[in-house]
């Protein structure tokens, strides 16, 4: 069989390595990556990134030429004290006051690095922020902090497995070094270790840290810019999976919404390596034609609409390709 997850992926590579004929891993993480002890470190490395992408845009420098001292004055700001902030509730149309504090903002950055589309509006966003308008950050924290964003996840099932094979073996001497020069500090080390406290796992035995060795064919896909499995898991897992091939999505995030191109093209050297067998060959010249979206420069101002405006835009919209339906009410 083709398998794609990476814990099943892995697992299936080490314990049935005779049944498995080819394998794509998107978002690589190994079995030594240990969850959150690397979140840090791969936060402000696609936050890095994206301040270099930003510089290298002349519109977006043109804008923003201050976009990294912004960031610190931001952090700084909510770190003395937090930011409350009136916004409207997606959902319920209610008024609702957001607490913006710094560990709140870096949560936002953090999540805002995960897709490109959203990372496209952090300069802007940071810069009206720091100009002292945090609706829309505090939008974004809202969302994000909502858990809407995230409503497929199993939470119960994401804490047996990071509460048995990763933070059981975080040791402590090693997190001041692992969060050092970080935006992030270690709050979502700390965070995973409380929550691992109500969650009673025990932990897998330390081999399972261990490489994964196989020669099956792997195709192994990383978003450049990802801040939470960042193309060096890849890198590292590739010495031991000989027979792999690591493709990188340029500008790519833990996922690719807005750059175009680059989730057919992912999708073909998938399809591809399942009908064919193997990495040797597999045409990743697409990668090069992706393009990513380009950086929110300004934010167009709220529009009020009539009742018979609202009313036009009520109804059911379907997307052909994706099969995925949108219900829009008043």
């Amino acid at each position: 069989y083709d398998v794609i997850r990476a814990f099943a992926a892995r697992n299936s590579l080490r314990r049935h390595p005779g049944s498995v004929r080819t394998a794509s891993i998107a978002g690589v993480a190994p079995p030594d990556d240990r969850g959150p002890f690397g979140m840090a470190k791969s936060a402000q490395r696609a936050l890095d990134g994206l301040i270099a992408e930003c510089e290298a845009d002349a519109a977006c420098h043109a804008a923003f030429p201050k976009f990294r001292d912004e960031v610190a004055a931001v952090l700084q700001r909510t770190e003395k004290e937090p930011v409350v902030v009136p916004v409207i509730d997606g959902e319920t149309g209610k008024p609702v006051d957001v607490r913006l504090t710094r560990s709140g903002v870096a949560q936002t950055l953090r999540y805002s690095l995960y897709r490109p589309l959203a990372a496209a509006i952090l300069p802007l966003s940071i810069h009206q922020a720091a100009q002292g308008d945090w609706k829309h950050l505090a939008e974004t924290a809202a969302h994000f902090a909502s858990g809407r964003d995230f409503g497929t996840l199993a939470d119960g099932y994401y804490l047996s497995l990071t509460c048995s094979e990763d933070v059981p073996f975080i040791r402590e001497d090693e997190i001041p070094a692992a969060v050092q020069g970080t935006f992030l500090g270690d709050f979502r080390i700390r965070k995973q270790q409380a929550a691992c406290k109500a969650w009673p796992v025990p932990p897998v035995d330390r081999h399972f840290l261990d490489p994964v060795a196989s020669d099956v064919p792997v195709l192994l896909t990383s978003g450049e810019r990802d801040p939470g499995t960042p193309p060096a898991n890849a890198e590292r897992a590739a010495r031991t999976l000989k027979n792999s091939l690591h493709a990188v999505v340029p500008d790519g995030g833990h996922v690719y919404n807005g750059i175009q191109g680059a989730s057919d093209c992912v999708d073909r050297l998938m399809v591809q390596l399942v009908e064919t067998g193997t990495v040797k060959g597999l045409d990743t010249s697409c990668l090069a034609r992706t393009k990513r979206p380009d950086f929110v420069l300004k934010r167009e101002a709220d529009v009020e609409l009539s009742p018979d405006q609202l009313a036009r835009l009520a109804g059911t919209y379907k997307d052909p390709e994706s099969g995925y339906e949108l219900r829009i009410e008043v």
